[in-house]
């Protein structure tokens, strides 16, 4: 089982926008070019997503704390729906490496006991981007295969973290490589479950993707839950 999504360190903005287009590059420098939400790499396409979408919330249209990066597919499920950012889980709030789960097959589930007081929000979050879904009504020919092939590359990079895996094994590799090579394939959250139990190579993954939260594990990388303080609103869900 995998834990995911990765928990993301905002920081200060970089400068003030006129549009919020113009944050895009600056959104791919801090976070690097993945989607917020799946853990995609998309060299191209990555849009910049509104956590409160700016047609309900214009004053937030520009507002730095309100951008994410989204595929096509996340952010074409999510759309113009209302978020309350107190009754769901976020990358730059909440500590959601520990609260989702998939298997090699690549299925999300929540990882949180039933009971738990965030396993709704955690549930609510796999529903706005439709981390399961193949299909949906907003979306077309081109948005259903993207979908497909969304499920097919954890599913690829599940088996190339695993052979990873077992090249480190043998001492075929290091930590420095592998981790590189999860940078350029992405999916953060199958590379850290390949390599359950050895923090060596876990903290050089943390460190390849760029503003990984790294007070969100600790020194065996293992979840620290809640999530520390960060001072954005409704953060420390989880």
């Amino acid at each position: 089982m995998v834990l995911e999504m990765r928990p993301l360190d905002r920081g200060p903005a970089p400068q003030r926008y006129d549009d919020y287009r113009h944050a895009k590059q600056d959104l791919v420098n801090r976070f690097g070019a993945y989607c917020c939400y799946c853990e995609r790499r998309i060299a191209t396409g990555l849009a910049v997503e509104h956590i409160l979408a700016q047609s309900l919330f214009p004053h937030l249209q520009t507002d730095w704390h309100n951008f994410l990066l989204a595929c096509v597919n996340c952010n074409s499920a999510k759309l113009a729906k209302l978020v309350a950012c107190d009754q769901i889980l976020l990358p730059d709030r909440d500590n959601t490496f520990a609260a989702f789960s998939y298997a090699e097959n690549g299925m999300v589930e929540v990882a949180l006991a039933p009971d738990a007081p965030a396993a709704n929000l955690a549930q609510a979050m796999l529903e706005l981007v439709a981390l399961n879904r193949f299909e949906l009504e907003a979306w077309d020919e081109s948005h259903l295969f993207s979908a497909l092939e969304r499920l097919s590359q954890r599913v690829q990079v599940w088996i190339q973290a695993k052979d990873a895996r077992s090249d480190y094994a043998k001492g075929e590799t290091n930590a420095r490589r592998i981790a590189s090579e999860a940078a350029s394939a992405g999916f953060f959250s199958i590379w850290m479950a390949a390599f359950e139990g050895v923090a060596e190579v876990r903290q050089a993954i943390i460190q390849a993707f760029p503003n990984t939260a790294r007070d969100c594990f600790d020194l065996e990388t293992a979840a620290i839950s809640p999530r520390p303080s960060n001072g954005l609103a409704h953060a420390g869900k989880v």
